[in-house]
């Protein structure tokens, strides 16, 4: 039994559903029921019984509970202990971000980043997925944060933030009245869409629901995207892009725009790189910034 598998266990107690705690964990429903299957033929014993709303603890799971808890917490101190020993590394992260990531992500934990370890210079900016990808493979970057991962044998893609994907709508379009609007729903209404990697994901989303997107305007220019939606021109889906950072005006409403699967931003390193201490502490502390959220 790894920490892994311990994590998964308490995820699980304190959701009490599969799928949630499979989301939280950034892993399938499949992996997660893979681990607690092992954990249950490990110690032979039942940890949770399925009913209709998810899971229940059984008496075994209710007991090893707060020893698990207890483990998790002394594992997060001692890597605590280890973090801070490393405050006083000193080297160079390069880190190429595809375009629209920032916004998402804000730049908070950059900036914290920078903040707890002053003497590594952290060094990063957006550009399209191609050059992300070529200053990866050609070492100029040590991380890549992107939109979309590479299922190729020349990265390790690794998902650590769920992305909340939305639609802005101007207030007495047909499509405000609904509470969450799926991605079906779009099917013969106009769309405007904002940044490049938005527009991929929106126009392949809507041909793997069985239709082509009927695309009025497309732009990078978010004030833009705002004065049509105003204009009445079209809706604005946004599964990946700056869904974040809207001041929304009163005459837009916003909806939760369910998708026919979730998206991720993932964290990229060339397969095979050896990556230096400085650029493994930023990727880690990235991963665990987005755990605590």
């Amino acid at each position: 039994m790894d920490i892994r598998s311990i994590e998964a266990f308490v995820r699980l107690c304190r959701d009490k559903n599969i799928s949630a705690a499979a989301a939280n964990l950034y892993m399938t429903q499949q992996g997660l029921s893979k681990i607690i299957k092992r954990m249950e033929d490990e110690l032979d014993v039942t940890l949770f019984v399925r009913n209709n709303r998810g899971v229940e603890l059984t008496r075994m799971s209710k007991m090893l509970l707060p020893r698990a808890e207890a483990i998790l917490a002394e594992y997060e101190g001692a890597l605590n202990l280890i973090r801070q020993s490393k405050k006083n590394i000193t080297g160079t992260v390069n880190a190429v971000l595809e375009l629209g990531c920032l916004s998402i992500l804000t730049p908070q934990p950059f900036l914290t980043f920078m903040q707890d370890y002053p003497f590594i210079d952290l060094r990063f900016g957006e550009h399209r997925d191609c050059i992300c990808h070529s200053r990866l493979l050609s070492g100029e970057a040590d991380i890549g944060i992107v939109a979309v991962a590479r299922d190729d044998s020349l990265f390790d893609a690794m998902p650590f933030f769920r992305v909340e994907s939305v639609i802005y709508i101007p207030k007495h379009h047909p499509l405000a009245k609904k509470k969450v609007v799926t991605i079906e729903d779009l099917k013969g209404v106009k769309l405007l869409l904002c940044g490049s990697t938005n527009y991929y994901a929106v126009m392949n989303d809507c041909k793997k629901a069985g239709f082509e997107a009927d695309l009025v305007m497309c732009t990078t220019d978010i004030n833009v995207t705002m004065q049509c939606l105003q204009s009445g021109l079209g809706v604005s889906p946004f599964i990946l892009g700056l869904n974040r950072a809207f001041a929304c005006p009163d005459d837009i409403v916003v909806r939760p725009l369910a998708l026919l699967e979730e998206k991720h931003i993932y964290i990229l390193t060339k397969k095979g790189a050896e990556l230096s201490e400085c650029a493994q502490l930023f990727r880690d502390y990235f991963v665990n910034y987005y755990k605590k959220e």
